[in-house]
């Protein structure tokens, strides 16, 4: 537009302004449905985190009982050897290349 248009600065004013919203009204927009999906993402992330941990102590639990089982297995035999008087030498758990 130029001012033989029959535009004036004002008119040029105007318009720009009517784009310049449009703009910010879909910046505006476009801004709020990133910050929910940001939002989101932080929810879900804290919940798989949380989950995880679970899993995690779950898994501790599982294999300390494991472990226990394994060291009372291994006493009992080593008890009853001892009770016929036989020799025992089966190593211990630990040493069965698994750290205790």
């Amino acid at each position: 537009m130029t001012q033989s248009d029959g535009a004036g600065p004002l008119e040029i004013l105007l318009a720009i302004w009517e784009d310049s919203a449009k703009i910010v009204t879909g910046s505006v927009g476009i801004s709020v449905v990133v910050a929910e999906i940001v939002r989101y993402v932080m929810v879900l992330s804290r919940h798989l985190e949380e989950r995880l941990e679970k899993v995690r102590e779950q898994r501790r639990e599982e294999g300390r009982t494991e472990e226990r089982s394994r060291w009372e297995a291994w006493n009992a035999r080593r008890e009853a050897a001892a009770a016929q008087g036989i020799p025992f030498d089966e190593p211990p758990p630990s040493d069965n290349g698994r750290p205790s």
